[in-house]
Parts: C-alpha cells; structure tokens; sequence
C-alpha cells in the first residue's frame, strides 16, 4: 500500500524526476489465473500485487480521440516554430477538472520525448532535457514563475535576486538544456485578477521568443475565463490553437460507441484473474451515470475497484456494481451521484457494442 522513499513516484516538475518518468516505460503485468496467484510464495505474490497495483495507478495511457487530436495539434506547432525566431506557436488545453487534462499534457511530453530520443539517442550525454514541465503558483507573480523554472533545473535562487536575474538564468539553463516543449500547466492561477498575474502573463510571453521551444499551457477553464482577455490574452489567442477538452457524452449512437469502445480498452488493462471479458463493458450504463463521461472519475473509480478486489482477500478478484458502489471518488461525481439519483442516461441495450472488425482505443 504504502511506497519506499526510494521507490516513490517522481516529481514531474523537477529535472531528474521527468527524466526518470519519460525514461520509464512501464508494461502492463500478465493475467495470470487465480490457481497461479495461490501458487506463488508469499513474496512473488506480494510483488505481482505491487506490480498491479503501480499500474492500475499510473500506467495506464489510452489514446482518445481527443489525446491523438491534441498530439496532431501538438506537431502542427513544432512545424510552424520550426523556422521562427519569435513569437512561437503553441497549444493551449482547458477543460473542467476531470476530464484528462493532467493525462494528455503526460501523454504529449512522453510523446515528444521519445521523438528527441529517437533522433539523438545519447542526448543525455550532452546535458540535453527535450521537455520541460512547471506548474503556475497560485496567485503567481513574474518572481515566483521564473523561480518554478528555477526550481525544475535546481538553480539556487538568492534571496536577494531580481526577476530578471532569474529570467535570464533560466532561459540559459533552457538553451542549454536544448528544450523543445514547455508544459506550463495549472494556468488558470493565471486567469483570477490577482496583483502580479499580468506579469506572469509578460514574462511566459518573453520567454517564447527569448527560447525555441514550443509551448503546451494547461488549465481549466482557460477559454471561458480572463486570461484571454484584454491586450495580453489577445496575444496569447493570436499564438495558441486550443483544445477545449470534453467528458464523454451519450448523445448520439456514435457517442456511445466512443464510450463503450473506451471502457473495452480500459478493461483490457485490467489484470484481475476473475474478471470476465466484456464485465465492464456491459456496465457501460452503470459508468456513465457514476461518471458523467468524466475520464478522471471513471479512471479512479475502476483502479480502485480493481485495486481493492486486489487487496481484499474477502473478494473475488472482478468488478461488480456492488464493488463500485462502496467506491467514493471525486466530490462532482458524488454529488452528482447524489442528486441525480442515477436517473437513466444511456438505454440499456445490447447493441450498443463495438462492431466485429472496429478497432480499439490502445
């Protein structure tokens, strides 16, 4: 249950941390039956657990529509930077919390970095960090931006030290460093009208052209909010393709395909010895009630489903709508779950399936 210091997973906002997670590739364990589990020693079946239970948590990656979408967006950008000296292009992605914001801005610096590393295999060698991830302090001033960046390459910052003075430290370490993609993620601490917040905005825009890096912002509600309002966010609009990230809905029946598709593919990642194929998926009406589409709620409900008929030796190792219901996630969806009284949103029906010969989402 509980992780070794040694063995905790990494800060993404500090330097060997993102190297150590974008170096990682983690694979999912095989299914084994439950005579093989009762067969192993007390401590290969403690580390099979483990193994399990690290990917349940933080392994699992399925390309959405809207995760390839943003990683097509995300290569536009790097081909228009790739000749400009200024004023780069960037992706912006917003979206309520839950919706897979966190995942997608993962997916695309894992994506990134495996393209840098395939075309300079001994980057490493040479001091280079192709991606670069920081998130906005809350009620943020230009300061205490910069001092993330600075945080991130374990720059020592003086108390005494002017922004500026950090600044141009930081876009060293950056060229330096050969940074190619900038995730600037909780940039909504940017969107309120607090003292300094423009700042930031002036010292984030500086940097696209003191750098050649792309930049990723990442944020809820950043569209619908202040931060692209005014002189400095019709610069960032002018700059920025954005992606406005959505849950799963159930209007139509192609809308339901996605989402049966969705929970096909996540169970495929399940390793749980009796869970029986299509058992998710068959809760489709189930989830989406639980959920309301949101790829957050759905994702912590099922791993910690799955990880409690892991640990539980009182349970079968599958899920159920009993398992799921002594589930509590996420506050929205609780109190969705409360006043909606989970009124029918999806028809149950048998032909909402994925069709023979359709792929999945991988």
């Amino acid at each position: 249950m509980f992780f070794h210091h040694d063995d905790r997973p990494a800060a993404l906002n500090q330097h060997e941390g993102l190297l150590q997670y974008l170096s990682t590739t983690t694979t999912k364990p095989a299914t084994v039956t439950a005579q093989q589990l009762a067969a192993m020693d007390d401590g290969s079946r403690a580390a099979y657990n483990r193994a399990r239970m690290v990917h349940l948590s933080g392994g699992i990656l399925i390309s959405t529509p809207q995760l390839l979408t943003a990683q097509k967006m995300l290569a536009s950008s790097f081909a228009v930077n790739s000749g400009r000296n200024s004023g780069h292009a960037g992706l912006m992605i917003s979206g309520t919390s839950t919706v897979g914001k966190t995942t997608t801005t993962k997916a695309l610096m894992r994506w990134t970095f495996e393209k840098y590393r395939t075309q300079f295999p001994d980057f490493s060698r040479h001091g280079h960090m192709p991606v670069v991830y920081v998130e906005v302090p809350p009620a943020s001033t230009a300061k205490l931006l910069m001092t993330a960046f600075a945080d991130f390459f374990g720059l020592t910052i003086r108390r005494s030290e002017t922004m500026d003075s950090i600044r141009r430290r930081v876009v060293a370490a950056l060229k330096d460093a050969h940074t190619q993609l900038i995730v600037v993620d909780e940039l909504h601490n940017l969107a309120s009208r607090n003292v300094g917040n423009g700042d930031s905005v002036d010292v984030l825009k500086s940097l696209h052209n003191d750098v050649a890096a792309t930049f990723v912002y990442a944020g809820i509600d950043l569209l619908g909010g202040s931060l692209l309002a005014g002189a400095r966010g019709q610069q960032i609009a002018g700059r920025f393709a954005a992606l406005e990230m959505r849950p799963f809905n159930t209007r139509t029946e192609e809308d339901r395909h996605l989402w049966v598709k969705f929970l096909t593919a996540y169970e495929n990642q399940l390793t749980l010895t009796d869970l029986e194929p299509n058992s998710i998926r068959s809760m489709h009406d189930y989830l989406y009630r639980r959920t309301g589409g949101s790829i957050g709620s759905l994702t912590r409900l099922l791993s910690s489903a799955a990880i409690e008929a892991i640990t539980n030796p009182a349970l079968p190792e599958t899920i159920t709508e009993a398992l799921l219901d002594s589930i509590t996630i996420d506050h929205t969806a609780e109190a969705r779950r409360r006043t909606e009284a989970f009124r029918p949103i999806i028809r149950r029906s048998s032909t909402v399936r994925t069709p023979a010969g359709d792929s999945e989402f991988s």
